[in-house]
């Protein structure tokens, strides 16, 4: 037991000479973290003091250590500072925030623009707090901090903060723009109206349509989630993006019509490689000659080839911006209206029940009303676009497809859209003439090509069409009664030019493209009840009665409409035994020589249409009225060319096919192609002497048969 003992009493001193360690060290870290806290409050403290200094010196007229302060924040002087430090700067600034006079500017300016998104997060917060106290206290410069926000969205911002640094140092942009868009939601908070500020600086850091498509897409990126938190400006960001694409869109197809046709194909596709040569199937000996000359020429020819994919390249990814902006989740199933369409049916489609869309569930803080709300407004915002900018804007290519696309979402919303084209082109006489024209061809584009325009909006969108062609017939009746009444006819009856009647044409092209596309829809049918009770015997709706008048009117408009959606007209407008034009379409033929031959002679040689024979319909109706009148009148009305106009309305198809590889899934479960409405092969060869082997796939290309 005593030798026990010592063993013990060894173990105890041993225990509480550790214990007596532990709470020495516990003490030293409790000393060390006061310390450090003084420390730290010392030198916050020392810095306040400095500034406050620096501050009340610049404004007795002593500058020395206001430069000094201001030069803490330069590029130079950052560079030589840690981040602590320089938040210790920050620290003390937020202090004196209130002190800040006009003769302070040097230093407020040196702030706003420093390169704070590039520090870590613990400055990058102390910074938004600071600009926020700022604008609270010195309001005047709010329009400086938005116009370094706005410039702060651009990939030049990203590049000049990057200038010099290494990879492993860069700043990546996402974090970058992600801070400028925290900041400005803090700003916007405090500042509701801060819009007005901002929209002018937003359109003014907007890239040039020829800046590169980097440039581009990482601006439209951020204005484009701006306008999901700054909904004031939602409209208007989505109108100067839309802008920008018709801006590119517009170019493209300029630089289109100066390249060679040989390149033109080519050009349609944004990945083609206009360097590539391999593609060219040319003899080696056709080099030999080849002068200097042609070299450059064909260097020039590659030079716009290539300029025009990397514009296409950047319209694709715009839109694709855009589209997915306007559908940023989920999908909804769109339901089909009435009947579908007899077109798709037979080609073993159907009425797409599928559209992209966000998600159908409620939100939050409301319910599905008030999601289908915000996007009926958001669709209208898009064709009130459409109707200023879009519409009047002839040359574009893809940028219409936005509402093609918007319109596939809700039967509401084709109809709408239908609505608009419907009431520009045929009922507002008051709207410019190539306005109208425009909204025509829009018609023809959108019920031939849309899929989720059924067989319902077809017919009636045709009955339309039709009726108004009657009422122009009748017009020009009334014309010609009255040139008559006033001894105004000439020796070979009343000459008018085709600008007169530019609408009837585009309006009367509108239904012959419809008609190739969708004659299905317009046979009566065992569920056209009282069709055929009215019509036995008959094979077409009503309302197609006045296109075969129009046929073999003295408009002529077999003449003036595009030739390639004529001769396709044509071809099935036979097959199907709705009329015959082929008589017509030679007569036109030996006009056209007689005026070549006869070069003192007018630009469109007068016509003479039996009243029977070849020229008349396949299928003769009861012609009745003015415009029976009309046909059958000794006065006759002729109608001269125009071929500046007549270019103008028959190279304008909207909705032919979408090219854009990117954006183009959005489209194409939509779009009917030619391929799914076409007659079948096994009956073209008899045509051929009648249209000379030429088939029209989509209405503005033509392709061999």
């Amino acid at each position: 037991m005593s030798e026990a003992l010592p063993a013990t009493v060894t173990t105890n001193a041993s225990s509480r000479k550790r214990k007596r360690e532990q709470e020495s060290t516990a003490d030293d870290r409790a000393r060390t973290r006061k310390a450090s806290f003084q420390d730290e409050t010392y030198k916050k403290d020392m810095y306040l003091v400095f500034v406050k200094n620096a501050l009340k010196e610049k404004s007795q007229g002593a500058p020395t250590e206001f430069d000094q302060l201001v030069a803490r924040f330069s590029k130079v002087g950052t560079k030589n500072q840690s981040s602590p430090e320089l938040r210790l700067w920050i620290s003390a600034l937020k202090h004196v925030v209130s002190s800040l006079e006009r003769v302070h500017a040097p230093l407020v300016n040196v702030l706003i623009q420093f390169p704070w998104t590039t520090m870590e997060n613990t400055f990058a917060k102390s910074y938004i707090d600071l600009m926020s106290m700022l604008i609270s206290a010195r309001p005047e410069y709010l329009g400086s901090i938005l116009a370094q926000i706005a410039l702060g969205f651009t990939a030049r911002y990203v590049n000049d903060i990057n200038a010099g640094k290494t990879r492993e140092t860069f700043s990546e942009a996402s974090l970058v723009y992600e801070r400028q868009h925290t900041l400005l939601q803090r700003l916007l908070s405090l500042i509701p109206t801060l819009s007005t500020t901002l929209e002018p600086l937003i359109i003014r850091n907007f890239p040039h349509k020829r800046q590169e498509k980097p440039e581009q897409i990482a601006y439209i990126k951020n204005v484009l989630k701006l306008s999901e938190y700054c909904l004031e400006l939602r409209d208007r960001i989505l109108g100067l993006v839309i802008d920008r694409a018709i801006q590119i869109d517009v170019e493209i197809q300029v630089e289109l019509e100066e390249l060679d046709e040989g390149l033109l194909e080519s050009a349609t596709i944004p990945r083609v490689d206009a360097s590539d040569e391999s593609s060219e199937e040319e003899d080696p000996s056709d080099n030999l000659s080849i002068n200097s000359d042609d070299d450059d020429y064909q260097k020039e020819e590659k030079t716009s080839l290539k300029n025009v994919a990397e514009m296409l390249a950047k319209l694709d990814a715009i839109l694709k911006l855009l589209f997915e902006h306007l559908n940023p989740t989920g999908t909804l199933s769109r339901h089909p209206r009435g009947r579908s369409s007899s077109s798709d049916s037979e080609s073993g489609l159907s009425t797409p029940t599928r559209s992209k869309l966000k998600s159908t569930q409620p939100t939050e803080d409301g319910s599905l009303e008030t999601l289908q709300a915000a996007r009926r407004s958001q669709f209208l915002t898009l064709l009130t676009i459409f109707d200023r900018t879009i519409l009047r804007t002839f040359k574009s290519r893809y940028t219409q497809f936005l509402l093609f696309w918007y319109s596939s979402l809700d039967p509401e919303y084709t109809d709408l859209f239908l609505g608009l084209l419907v009431s520009r082109a045929l009922f507002e006489q008051d709207q410019p003439a190539v306005t109208r024209s425009a909204a025509a061809s829009y018609i023809a584009s959108l019920v031939s090509r849309a899929l989720f325009v059924n067989h319902d909006s077809a017919r009636r969108t045709m009955g339309l069409l039709c009726e108004y062609l009657d009422g122009q017939l009748g017009y020009a009746d009334d014309l010609l009664a009255q040139a008559q009444q006033n001894g105004e006819l000439g020796a070979e009856g009343l000459k008018m030019s085709v600008s007169h009647f530019s609408v009837f044409y585009a309006v009367a092209q509108a239904v012959f493209l419809v008609f190739c596309f969708r004659w299905r829809d317009f046979e009566i049918t065992a569920d056209d009840e009282e069709e055929l009770a009215a019509r036995a015997g008959k094979k077409w709706i009503t309302e197609l009665d006045v296109v075969q008048r129009v046929v073999v009117s003295p408009l002529n408009p077999l003449k003036h409409c595009s030739q390639n959606v004529v001769k396709q007209f044509a071809r099935i407008a036979q097959k199907t035994g709705f009329v015959y034009c082929y008589g017509i379409l030679e007569s036109n033929k030996r006009a056209e020589w007689a005026a070549s031959v006869y070069s003192n002679s007018t630009a469109s040689t007068p016509i003479k249409f039996p009243s029977s024979g070849a020229t008349t319909p396949a299928t003769p109706r009861a012609q009745t009225g003015r415009t029976a009148s009309f046909l059958q009148s000794p006065a006759r009305l002729f109608v001269v060319a125009d071929s500046a106009l007549e270019s103008d309305i028959n190279t304008f198809f909207p909705f032919d096919p979408y090219k854009l590889p990117g954006s183009s899934s959005f489209i194409e479960d939509i779009y009917r192609e030619w391929s799914m409405v076409a007659l079948d092969e096994d009956d073209s060869d008899e045509d051929d002497e009648n249209d000379d082997g030429v088939v029209v796939g989509d209405a503005g290309e033509e392709e061999e048969e």
